[in-house]
């Protein structure tokens, strides 16, 4: 092979790895905006579990949305008790997970990513409680079409997203059984059902997380979840308004006028105070005018002395 042939070959080599990496940038920036948690340099991999996550939690949230009224829950919900009531087996928990998992269908994605991102905002898509499963389940066939662009060795769509159905199904179906046999997660469940129903804000995010219940913010891809309100939101919108109102104000004429006038006092205030007459530091200054006022004072001292010498003077009776 001629040096010419070699140098084209390498070259449009390190164009197509150019190009390739470009993409997968581009894929991995239009799932971050959906999933913003997702880091930098994320995998296919990651945009699969990020899928499978966002559908369990809106399964769990939905439960607490629905579920926990639909079935026979004991008033005690301690392990025993569980155990005893074996609400997995029960009818009315079957008929609620599969009404939790008819709403999932993952399918090819049509979305682009603005489009999903207006999805994940939408007013419509999510409560106090946090996304609906079928937005959800939109959320995840789009996070897995882009995972799918990233997986070299898929071919097919279809059968990649059929797969990946199956395993989000056995997912909810797994952390739906779950919240009804630990004690703590049917607990939080439902306090969190009667603190929304009852017109409370809703919990924190950090304490349903660690609760287990998976309740967070929209489905935690930082949408408008269970999290989103609190003293947190209220303390930084009044920082911003205040920001805002002061900012406003410097920019406004009066504010103007202020600011001039502070800096012109603040430069006559370091003349006077901040520098001697020989251009020296505060301490040098302090230290002349103690000096001066001593000299001052002894220079008073002599002259009121010979002024009662004058005056004894004058008034000596001794002179008449």
């Amino acid at each position: 092979m001629r040096p010419v042939d070699e140098l084209r070959d390498r070259l449009h080599a390190a164009r197509r790895r150019a190009e390739i990496a470009g993409a997968r940038a581009d894929v991995l920036a239009q799932a971050r905006a959906v999933v913003p948690e997702l880091p930098r340099d994320a995998d296919a991999g990651h945009l699969e579990r990020a899928a499978r996550r966002l559908v369990r939690r809106a399964a769990q949230d939905d439960f607490a949305r629905e579920g926990i009224t639909r079935i026979p829950v004991p008033e005690a919900t301690g392990r025993a008790e569980l155990r005893r009531a074996d609400l997995a087996s029960d009818a009315a928990f079957h008929a609620v997970v599969e009404d939790v998992l008819s709403a999932v269908e993952i399918v090819p994605s049509p979305l682009e990513s603005d489009d999903a991102v207006a999805l994940r905002d939408a007013r419509a898509s999510s409560d106090a409680y946090g996304l609906s499963p079928e937005v959800a389940s939109d959320l995840a066939s789009y996070l897995l079409g882009r995972a799918f662009l990233l997986r070299d060795e898929e071919r097919d769509l279809d059968a990649y997203l059929d797969r990946h159905e199956r395993q989000i199904r056995e997912d909810m179906r797994s952390a739906l059984v779950r919240l009804v046999r630990v004690p703590l997660e049917l607990r939080s469940a439902r306090e969190r059902h009667n603190r929304i129903a009852s017109g409370l804000a809703p919990e924190p995010a950090g304490s349903a997380h660690r609760a287990g219940t998976g309740a967070g913010t929209a489905g935690g891809a930082g949408g408008t979840g269970s999290g989103a309100s609190g003293v947190g939101a209220a303390a930084r919108e009044a920082l911003s308004q205040g920001a805002r109102s002061a900012m406003d104000h410097a920019r406004a004429e009066a504010g103007r006028a202020a600011l001039g006038a502070l800096r012109s006092g603040a430069g006559r205030a370091f003349e006077r105070y901040g520098r001697g007459d020989d251009g020296g530091d505060v301490r040098g200054g302090e230290a002349r005018s103690a000096a001066d006022r001593a000299r001052d004072q002894r220079s008073g001292g002599q002259q009121s002395g010979e002024h009662r010498a004058a005056e004894q003077t004058v008034h000596d009776p001794r002179s008449d």
